[in-house]
């Protein structure tokens, strides 16, 4: 093999690992996207299910169901929870709240394995249909559930929301 044929197969080996470096770097970089994207779905699926398990609950402590399955109707938006009291009442535990505003301030880990472990965290408050992005201090026929989900792993937090409205048809 003479000088020129061994420059050659120099190059043709320089080529050839450069080439192998980018197509791994590429596939990492692909494992990389999905495995966020999987995350993701995870995350969207979990702050959906959270609003859609608020969905079945009461707007409202005094229009929740009592004992035996009777429940009252609000007249008035001073009839419901004042703004700061949003929360569990007394002796309310997950996974019995009773109404919307009981998922206030409440948290929850999951683990999901082989994925990530994702912190759940929702905030209920009072909105006007004016401006439903604002939280206001008043009551108001309109709640907003704003959930949270951040994971160990992932650097983004997902946030979707849902207004729950209060009406009684006679």
């Amino acid at each position: 093999m003479n000088t020129g044929q061994t420059l050659l197969t120099i190059g043709a080996l320089i080529l050839l690992g450069s080439v192998v470096i980018s197509a791994n770097r590429s596939s990492i970089q692909h494992g990389v996207v999905l495995q966020q994207t999987e995350i993701g779905v995870y995350a969207v699926s979990l702050a959906m299910g959270r609003i859609e398990e608020a969905t079945g609950r009461a707007f409202d402590e005094v229009t929740a169901p009592d004992d035996s399955g009777n429940t009252d109707a609000a007249t008035s938006v001073s009839d419901f929870t004042g703004p700061l009291a949003l929360g569990p009442e007394s002796g309310e535990a997950y996974p019995d709240f009773d109404d919307i505003d009981d998922f206030n301030n409440y948290s929850t880990i999951v683990y999901i394995p082989g994925v990530d472990t994702m912190k759940i965290h929702s905030v209920v408050g009072y909105v006007n249909t004016s401006n439903p992005d604002v939280f206001v201090s008043t009551k108001t026929w309109h709640k907003k559930l704003i959930v949270f989900v951040t994971g160990s792993v992932t650097r983004d937090t997902v946030k979707i929301s849902s207004i729950f409205s209060y009406w009684w048809f006679r």
